[in-house]
């Protein structure tokens, strides 16, 4: 995996959280941010800013393709990775209609996380 200064995690589930966070520390990133739903991520985006963003599907309240769409309508345009357990086709399809952005299905290998990375950071 390049080199990431930062990365924002967006996850409901406090295990997911913190298991994503250890493996995203673990893989080299520098700073990794975690936010429990997207509401919270877009209060933290507006104080900093991130090198990815790495956010769930299905969440609490607004879901990670709403959160992308949120994101996208401020200006920002930082990489972003969709995981989901369960990916409908609608989601999958609105997530694609965005610049830098990756969506893949729970479980993972470790080299589909770092693939993505790789691909998003030089796109």
């Amino acid at each position: 995996m390049k080199a990431i200064k930062s990365i924002l995690v967006v996850e409901d589930n406090p295990i997911a959280l913190k298991t994503l966070s250890t493996l995203l520390h673990a893989l080299g990133a520098q700073t990794v941010i975690e936010a429990e739903s997207a509401e919270k991520a877009l209060e933290i985006l507006k104080e900093r800013s991130f090198s990815f963003i790495l956010t769930d599907y299905r969440l609490g309240g607004m879901n990670g393709v709403q959160f992308l769409e949120e994101l996208r309508k401020s200006g920002n345009q930082t990489p972003v990775i969709v995981l989901s357990g369960a990916p409908d086709k609608t989601g999958v399809m609105r997530a694609a209609t965005y610049n830098r952005v990756d969506f893949f299905g729970k479980p993972f290998h470790m080299d589909e996380l770092t693939g993505a990375i790789d691909r998003l950071a030089v796109a």
